[in-house]
């Protein structure tokens, strides 16, 4: 039998070649994780104003719905739609007819009562006289005296239905309460109107020289702006963005904030008072506003790109001590443009991690990326 062909020589020459092929190879290791290159800030505290930014409505100074204060045919309408009015501008007529019939009638009746006052006025001078010449007796004298008080007031009655007559044939000319623009007509000629229907509102005049615009500021939001409350609020600066995003040139003033949260929207009522002059708000629209409020005494200002979210809520990446990454949760303030308030959190000469956000994790080495030029 041949060696070579023997099992254990041919085990014993296997091990043996294994043993060269491994043993011989140099030994590997795992290179250590190479730091991560990272922009920073280095922040220092600084008094920050705070500001809030909300959707609003813009309504008139003043608005007033102009009614039919009596029923009747509309006969015409006398002003156009949109066009400025002032105070006293006829812009309706109701059918004056009927309330002019009747105002003829009470005045015909008023002249009847006033004649039966001056007759028994007359009498009861003339009972009296006779009383003190003992040709009459005392009671004639104050039956007669009863007749004429009782007849003038019937004749101040008569005054007062002439009076009330005279207010409704005047309501049948309806005229602008106060200046300003007027709005679409709410009833043609030919409609009947009715004070107590729904029928009965015509149009509305809309001051527009002033405006208002009223939002809604979420409660942390109102109490970070306001700490002392609705008083102090008032007078606080408002800008105004117009719908096509530029900026008020005017800025507007708060002149009422409520005392109480709205239950149902978590919101605190505030309406700020603005000029337009040039007619270029519009009641009715939808604007956003920049409320500026108190200072954040030692906060820090750092780009929004720097926020993480965490489970335990928002936090920022510095620079930590041997140059890892170290995690922080902070409080945050009213957003500024990209930058947002950190309020707690950072300490004076942090360096905050702007970028490689994705890769890093809390000990990550880091090292601090060169300037770009």
């Amino acid at each position: 039998m041949s060696v070579c062909k023997s099992r254990p020589v041919e085990g014993l020459f296997c091990a043996l070649v294994l043993l060269g092929l491994f043993g011989c190879r140099p030994e590997q290791s795992v290179p250590p994780s190479r730091p991560l290159a990272v922009a920073v800030l280095t922040v220092t505290p600084a008094d920050i104003t705070l500001t809030a930014i909300s959707p609003a409505l813009i309504e008139g100074v003043r608005e007033v719905e102009v009614r039919a204060r009596v029923t009747g045919i509309l006969q015409t309408v006398n002003y156009a739609e949109g066009v400025p009015v002032k105070a006293g501008d006829l812009l309706f007529r109701i059918d004056p007819a009927p309330y002019a019939a009747a105002h003829a009638l009470v005045l015909a009746q008023l002249a009847q009562e006033t004649a039966r006052a001056q007759q028994a006025a007359a009498e009861a001078v003339r009972q009296a006289e006779l009383f003190r010449q003992k040709a009459a007796s005392r009671k004639e004298a104050d039956d007669a005296q009863a007749l004429a008080a009782a007849a003038q007031g019937a004749r101040d009655a008569a005054v007062a239905k002439a009076s009330l007559a005279k207010l409704d044939l005047d309501y049948c000319e309806v005229r602008s309460p106060i200046d300003g623009v007027a709005g679409r007509r709410l009833r043609t000629e030919g409609a009947l109107v009715n004070p107590a229907g729904p029928d009965g509102l015509l149009t509305t005049i809309v001051r527009a020289d002033e405006i208002w615009a009223r939002f809604g500021l979420a409660e942390d939001d109102f109490r970070s702006l306001f700490a002392g409350g609705a008083a102090t609020a008032l007078g606080a600066e408002v800008a105004l963005f117009r719908p096509d995003g530029s900026v008020q040139p005017l800025r507007g003033r708060v002149d009422f904030a409520s005392t109480q949260v709205d239950e149902r929207l978590g919101t605190v009522q505030v309406r700020a008072r603005f000029a337009n002059a040039d007619g270029a708000l519009l009641a009715g629209q939808f604007v956003r506003v920049r409320v500026t409020g108190g200072q954040a005494k030692g906060a820090f200002l750092v780009p929004q790109v720097a926020l993480i979210q965490t489970p335990a809520g928002r936090s920022v990446f510095v620079v930590g001590a041997g140059g890892r990454a170290e995690s922080r949760p902070v409080t945050l303030g009213d957003t500024q443009g990209a930058d947002i308030v950190i309020l707690t959190g950072l300490r004076p000469g942090d360096q905050v991690i702007l970028d490689q956000l994705q890769k890093l994790r809390p000990g990550t080495p880091v090292v601090l990326a060169p300037a770009k030029k």
